[in-house]
């Protein structure tokens, strides 16, 4: 294959930033010969898989010159990357062809040999000529070992993060492609720890969020972000009564709302030169739109958008495009729209978070399964994570949440508890570290080690729902190894567990 090739396919990307028909097209590094442009395409591949693919993930022809200072680029030209990637593809595919021509001529002397390689060789061109995401894995072993080192470096984080330290450490944070539901009963808070997920990812992680909302209000929606960002109670928020909340910085929260106000574009702006991250908080709806609803119009929002992550609620609420846009709780309506919008958080590679109701007769198994789910079993089935919010009233201001992940494929908890107080408080909930005689364990300062109420099966749910417990009670029996055990996980400083 020319070198020239190779190097004009890289420059293209870079120019474009376009990385995802590349990715489609199953080019790997091993696709290259040029050593310079097999190490640009491992950067740019690299980038791409940390930020989720979208435009800021690309670096730009400045960032790979500075990078490969002894490499020279291609000019820029007119020609589309789709052409230049089918050159280069059916380069690769003459190559191969040439290569097994050249075998078949030394191995002349033993054609039934002969003959079972090349048809094992053909098989294997005509695959990698199909477009799709079929993947032999001895031939992708360097991109294994690529992704494993990308995870050591990354501390464990290779998606966006979630709010809650005890999850990010389970899950690896939120991974493109993946749809993650949160659903319960009718008032148990759903909406809000949508939005505190939305909200966490744009402001400490800087990303670009999109909120599409069924079943409340654009302004309802701003309202809520709005204080969760502030950390203001929702009820003082309403009345207008933030003037009168002091906050630890100096001043009230009302002052807070004002800088917010003032400051959120610019900030916005600032990071976008700073980092490249396009950091946004966007709401959206659709639902004066006769043709809107259903998985079609969001993927449009998507591509209007560009979000890093899509966060929906009330996903019942929506339409089922292959039916004309029904609206329908009937199980074959409900399972299309999941499998529809699982294939969106694939094609867009983002993750899609998205809320729906559990089952009345859930009271009595919560947090059990995903049986739990209403509407379609095909909930369930779809999602790579499922988390039931179960609320437990503690007064009338204030709540404490038990998420209990009901269906994961690769989670070892059964959940963990968070507060649940609009909008002051969604973090993690602590509780006191006891040995196995019970007796609290201190620092030594004399302050007791704090650890995350974490579910290790059905049975810690059950006692943490328990009204009307001592508040100094464990919400948990466990041994003292169990205990370790999470105070480990939680943290990773040994000075904060023992």
């Amino acid at each position: 294959m020319a070198i020239n090739e190779e190097l004009r396919l890289v420059t293209k990307i870079v120019d474009t930033g376009d990385f995802m028909p590349v990715y489609k097209a199953n080019v790997t590094p091993d696709h290259f010969q040029d050593a310079h442009a097999r190490a640009i395409f491992k950067r740019i591949l690299s980038d791409w898989r940390k930020y989720n693919g979208d435009e800021p993930s690309v670096p730009t022809r400045e960032v790979i010159e500075q990078d490969f200072p002894t490499v020279i680029l291609p000019k820029e030209d007119r020609q589309s990357l789709k052409a230049i990637l089918d050159s280069f593809l059916n380069r690769h595919l003459v190559a191969e062809l040439s290569k097994l021509a050249d075998d078949i001529i030394s191995w002349s002397d033993t054609p039934e040999e002969m003959l079972i390689d090349i048809a094992h060789r053909t098989r294997e061109l005509t695959r990698i000529k199909r477009v799709g995401q079929d993947v032999v894995l001895s031939s992708a072993l360097q991109e294994v070992r690529d992704r494993y080192e990308s995870n050591r470096d990354q501390d464990g984080i290779k998606g966006i993060p979630y709010p809650w330290e005890i999850l990010n450490h389970a899950t690896q944070g939120m991974l493109p492609g993946e749809f993650i539901l949160f659903y319960g009963r009718p008032k148990s808070l759903k909406t809000w720890v949508l939005l505190s997920l939305a909200t966490f990812a744009y402001e400490a992680a800087n990303r670009r969020v999109m909120v599409y909302t069924r079943e409340m209000t654009p302004q309802q929606m701003m309202d809520r972000c709005v204080c969760l960002l502030i950390e203001a109670p929702y009820t003082a928020y309403k009345e207008g009564t933030l003037a009168e909340i002091p906050v630890p910085e100096g001043g009230t929260m009302e002052d807070r709302f004002y800088n917010l106000t003032e400051s959120m574009r610019v900030d916005e702006e600032t990071c976008a030169l700073e980092t490249g991250y396009n950091k946004s908080l966007i709401i959206t709806s659709d639902r004066e739109d006769p043709k809107g609803g259903g998985v079609v119009g969001l993927k449009q929002k998507v591509k209007d958008h560009k979000p890093d992550l899509i966060c929906a609620d009330a996903l019942y609420l929506m339409r089922n495009d292959r039916v004309g846009g029904r609206r329908s709780v009937k199980w074959d309506d409900q399972a299309a729209l999941t499998q529809d919008l699982k294939d969106l958080a694939l094609d867009s590679n983002l993750p899609l978070i998205g809320t729906t109701q559990a089952k009345r007769a859930s009271e009595d198994t919560k947090g059990k399964s995903v049986s739990n789910i209403s509407f379609s079993d095909s909930y369930g089935m779809d999602c790579d994570l499922a988390v039931e919010i179960i609320k437990k009233k503690i007064t009338d201001e204030t709540n404490e949440l038990a998420l209990a992940i009901t269906g994961a494929r690769e989670i070892n908890i059964s959940g963990f508890a968070v507060h649940g107080n609009p909008a002051s408080s969604f973090d993690q909930l602590y509780e006191k570290y006891r040995d196995e005689t019970g007796t609290v364990r201190c620092h030594d300062n004399g302050d007791p080690i704090m650890i995350p109420v974490v579910f290790s099966d059905y049975k810690d749910i059950k006692n943490f729902l328990k009204v009307g417990e001592e508040d100094d009670k464990p919400a948990n029996k466990k041994t003292k190894a169990q205990y370790a055990a999470l105070a480990k996980l939680a943290f990773k400083s040994a000075k904060r567990i023992v």
